[in-house]
């Protein structure tokens, strides 16, 4: 994972505790720039550096599945 401010690593951390069924909830609602409890203390900009973390984590759970 890059180097993220605390706000954005406590997100990414809280998020990826639940699991990969809602990991890919995140990332939908993050690409639907939804409100979430786990993004209310990030900015418009923070809020991009999880989705493609997200992302870049779930690609390789895919690859590992194929």
């Amino acid at each position: 994972m890059r180097q993220c401010s605390p706000q954005v690593e406590l997100a990414m951390d809280k998020i990826c505790a639940q699991g990969c069924e809602l990991v890919s909830a995140y990332i939908v609602a993050l690409k639907k720039d939804e409100s979430r409890p786990e993004f209310a203390p990030l900015d418009a900009a923070q809020r991009v550096v999880p989705l493609f973390e997200l992302q870049a984590i779930m690609a390789v759970y895919e690859e590992k599945d194929s």
